[in-house]
């Protein structure tokens, strides 16, 4: 791996680190709520729970099933990902919790949907790429790797 790789393979391991949930899973639904306001359900295997922390997952038959709430859409610098149904990511974020204060006006959005222990992307902090068998090593690798 040249310095590219180890410099990028780095900035990867430091988001893995920052952040305290990682999947890898498809896109069974999207409801978008407002401007760049999106509740994602993911349905994720077993192998696609890297780092969970306090992520609630809700079986459904073979798979689980996680909700995420990616915020900010609209404001990203790079091009943002759509969350296709029936596309595979690997998305690495924040989980909610009363603690961490969302706007009032953005609760009356969500109006009961996001519960503590959902996931939480903002396009500032988090992750989230289509899935290749490359990323997923990326991630493997990582997660057996150290947090400093």
């Amino acid at each position: 791996m040249g310095k590219e790789g180890g410099n990028e393979r780095y900035a990867f391991l430091q988001t893995l680190c920052f952040l305290k949930a990682a999947v890898n899973g498809i896109v069974h639904d999207v409801d978008v709520l407002g401007t760049g306001i999106r509740l994602v359900t993911l349905l994720v295997d077993r192998d696609g729970l890297y780092k969970m922390n306090r992520l609630y997952i809700t079986p459904d038959g073979f798979f689980f099933r996680v909700h995420i709430l990616a915020l900010d859409a609209s404001s990203c610098n790079k091009p943002c990902p759509e969350f296709k149904p029936g596309s595979r990511y690997i998305v690495m974020g924040h989980i909610y919790h009363k603690r961490r204060q969302l706007p009032t006006a953005l609760l009356q959005v969500l109006r009961g949907r996001l519960r503590p222990g959902d996931g939480l992307l903002r396009s500032s902090s988090s992750y989230v790429k289509r899935f290749n068998r490359k990323r997923e090593g990326q991630v493997q690798g990582a997660i057996h790797t150290q947090c400093i």
